[in-house]
């Protein structure tokens, strides 16, 4: 069963209450809310800035579905060990970070049709990563 992110239920119009998230394990799955946390936005101002006043249309929940999974896998895969998760990693990042792409699944165009910010969401995601390779290369050395 795939695990469901909590943007999806953001974008979808509902929260989770509780410790649903914990309960589910998405610790590595995206977390739109987490990933800005630099920028001080609380929960509450997101879900009421990104909340959906009517259900989103079945096109768009594809499309979502699709932004959900390209960047779960960028996020899952950037310390991957095997080369098909290494690969996974390149595509999505490729994915995401192009910007000649003119496809209609392409980042920019499905998160155009979503009304998401590509080029915010990419700083995020840079900030995000930063920050992830940061902890890694201060960790201590794992024992052999």
């Amino acid at each position: 069963m795939r695990e469901e992110t909590k943007i999806t239920e953001v974008a979808a119009g509902g929260r989770e209450s509780g410790n649903a998230a914990e309960e589910r394990g998405t610790a590595d799955a995206f977390d739109a809310v987490t990933l800005f946390d630099a920028d001080g936005v609380d929960v509450d101002q997101y879900a009421d800035t990104v909340q959906r006043k009517t259900p989103l249309e079945p096109e768009k929940h594809l499309l979502l579905a699709i932004l959900e999974d390209g960047l779960a896998c960028y996020r899952k895969n950037l310390f991957a060990r095997t080369a098909k998760k290494q690969a996974d990693y390149r595509d999505a990042e490729e994915w995401i970070f192009a910007t000649d792409d003119e496809r209609f699944l392409s980042f920019e165009s499905v998160c155009g049709v979503l009304g998401i910010e590509p080029s915010y969401l990419r700083r995020g995601l840079v900030e995000w990563k930063e920050r992830k390779v940061r902890a890694r290369a201060n960790a201590p050395a794992e024992a052999a």
